[in-house]
């Protein structure tokens, strides 16, 4: 449940001219960068999120335990 002090800032913030403003801005911007993305922009695009995959470290080296107790 909200506090009584965190209903009161949600108030506020839906009533504040301001925001209700960057969100109309928000939504414009978004709306003109919608494009159509060619097949090569696509791959351009898998292509740079599997090198992150890549940038992984190596896995470490298995350690043997020789005096292990339950």
């Amino acid at each position: 449940m909200l506090s009584e002090e965190e209903k009161r800032e949600l108030k506020e913030m839906a009533a504040s001219a301001k925001l209700g403003e960057d969100f109309r801005l928000l939504e414009e911007v978004s709306r003109e960068a919608q494009t159509q993305v060619t097949w090569v922009q696509y791959l351009d695009f898998l292509t740079t999120m599997s090198l992150f995959g890549a940038l992984q470290a190596p896995p470490r080296p298995f350690a043997h335990y020789t005096n292990v107790r339950l």
